[in-house]
């Protein structure tokens, strides 16, 4: 029977594949690309999503949501580091140019230091569109939004693989419709797709941050994964050096979650070595010596704007808003609002609508009392309500190895996965948690570790007893809220902070209103443009 099943499977195949001597080498490589075709087109499907929403429904010429890190580019390609803007006469001669009454003259949210203006996030994304300037002859001013969206395209591209090898590694079977769903649902999660929607200057640094954190993160599962047995192991602890320390020089708050991840990434590769503590060692110094140097060039770099290497420019923001006061007492209010804060739901397309400017601590319940200063202006729809599919991660936590030996390779990588989506779903946060208020774009430095933590989770959950008796209940149950997931940051994506279909693509948005919604006449209870 096996005789005679193996020519037609040989023959299903493609012309190619079957000119191919069976059981070579280059047989075997082209089967394990076949495989993955399916995850090819689902990765270049959300790259898809991603696109239509930037361009604001295909439009030709995209929305521009700030030109900073366009401008700092140039600065670069023309020897200096500040930005190819003069400010005004009246700045330049006022005895306190910080002072509010000068912020009619001011460049909003640059800082200003000895008559010239600086970008107070890291120099990465600049220097990345200033190389590519430079090699494509561009001249023109380009928006900050390619930045975002090519960040936003590695961070999925990432992520996606990092899911796929959990499925297919780690627990073996998790079925491809729910690998499928898994993965838009990480590409998709709030805000995500709501920052690459509308991705400004700091936008733009939080997604190149957490695309190169999560892009380390896949390689050094490959180095957990092989632990000690691969001849690749060595270059790749070097690269994720070399990404993770990219990462800080993106936004250098990502820093401790940097830290964190090499320790325990040196730590599970070492862990069944007989010279586990030295072969750690050794192993932190590969991951960290790329991080140090980069780290030494982002001081120099602060050296030779301020003077000062330890000052990256925040002190000396001009900014609309008082300046930033990090401190423990906004620590409270900050984690309600960014795990539980609101949306108002609609019959009106597109469902789900963020809120702008609540006062009088709205977004909080009765009694719930606010520091002085705290600022609610900022629309933050909190990750509990708008990513459902985070309401697996206490399984993550249920289903983790009780033996600390880890002899098995599973049983380590799981512990290693649980501990760096942790890292990434929580210290990133650190200094957000000290702001005195919440933006939506901050919940983009943990989303993609707590999605990727629900899906450990997920998973655990469908490999377990429960799981292998119910599959279809658990699979349906992770796909239902993947789906939602989806939705959701669909349509917050959708709008963006500042209506962005609405704005640029009226027409669009006016043909999806009229077919979409279902008011029958009632009022839709929220504006079509927030703010």
């Amino acid at each position: 029977m096996d005789q005679g099943a193996a020519p037609n499977s040989h023959a299903r195949k493609p012309r190619f594949f079957r000119a191919v001597p069976p059981g070579s080498k280059l047989a075997a490589s082209l089967e394990q690309v076949r495989s993955r075709v399916w995850l090819l087109l689902v990765l270049v499907a959300a790259c898809a999503i991603y696109f239509y929403f930037v361009s604001a429904g295909g439009l030709r010429n995209w929305p521009v949501y700030g030109t900073y890190l366009d401008l700092q580019a140039d600065g670069f390609r023309s020897g200096h580091t500040y930005l190819p803007l003069k400010p005004a006469a009246e700045l330049l001669r006022a005895a306190n140019p910080r002072d509010r009454v000068n912020i009619r003259y001011w460049e909003l949210d640059l800082s200003y230091f000895e008559g010239k203006y600086y970008t107070y996030w890291g120099p990465v994304p600049a220097l990345v569109q200033a190389l590519v300037k430079s090699l494509l002859g561009i001249t023109r001013t380009i928006g900050d939004q390619y930045i975002g969206l090519v960040a936003g395209w590695i961070n999925l591209w990432a992520g996606g693989l990092i899911i796929e090898r959990m499925g297919r590694r780690l627990f073996g079977a998790v079925p491809r419709v729910v690998l499928i769903f898994s993965i838009l649902a990480f590409a998709c999660a709030n805000p995500l797709l709501h920052s690459v929607t509308t991705a400004g200057t700091y936008v733009g640094a939080i997604l190149s941050a957490q695309a190169l954190l999560v892009l380390g993160v896949l390689f050094a599962f490959d180095v957990v994964w092989y632990a000690g047995t691969s001849s690749a192991r060595r270059w790749r602890l070097w690269l994720t050096g070399l990404i993770w320390g990219l990462a800080i020089a993106s936004r250098v708050t990502v820093m401790p979650t940097v830290a964190f991840l090499i320790g325990i990434t040196a730590l599970a590769d070492a862990w069944l070595n007989e010279r586990r503590w030295w072969t750690t060692f050794l192993n932190a110094l590969q991951l960290g010596i790329p991080v140090a140097l980069i780290g030494v060039g982002l001081l120099v770099y602060n050296k030779i704007r301020f003077r000062d290497p330890l000052q990256f420019g925040l002190l000396l923001q001009l900014s609309g808003y008082p300046p930033i006061d990090f401190s423990f007492k906004f620590w409270i209010p900050n984690l309600y609002r960014y795990s539980l804060g609101r949306f108002v739901g609609s019959c009106q397309f597109p469902y789900v609508y963020q809120e702008w400017w609540l006062r009088g601590g709205a977004p909080f319940p009765e009694g719930f009392k606010l520091p002085s200063n705290y600022n609610t202006d900022e629309p933050t729809v909190g990750w509990l309500l708008a990513v459902p599919l985070t309401w697996f991660i206490g399984f993550t936590l249920w289903f983790a190895p009780r033996r600390l030996t880890l002899r098995h390779r599973h049983e380590r990588v799981y512990a290693w996965c649980l501990l760096a989506f942790g890292g990434m779903a929580t210290l990133t946060f650190v200094a957000p948690l000290g702001v005195y208020g919440t933006t939506m774009r901050y919940l983009s430095d943990i989303t993609p570790g707590l999605v990727l933590l629900a899906l450990l989770g997920a998973f655990a959950l469908r490999a377990s007893r429960f799981g292998l008796h119910t599959p279809k209940f658990v699979n349906s149950g992770i796909i239902v809220l993947a789906s939602v997931t989806i939705a959701m940051g669909c349509a917050l994506g959708y709008q963006g902070y500042n209506g962005h279909f609405h704005k640029y693509n009226r027409e669009l948005d006016a043909t999806f209103v009229k077919a979409l919604s279902f008011c029958g006449g009632a009022d839709p209870g929220v504006p079509r443009f927030w703010p």
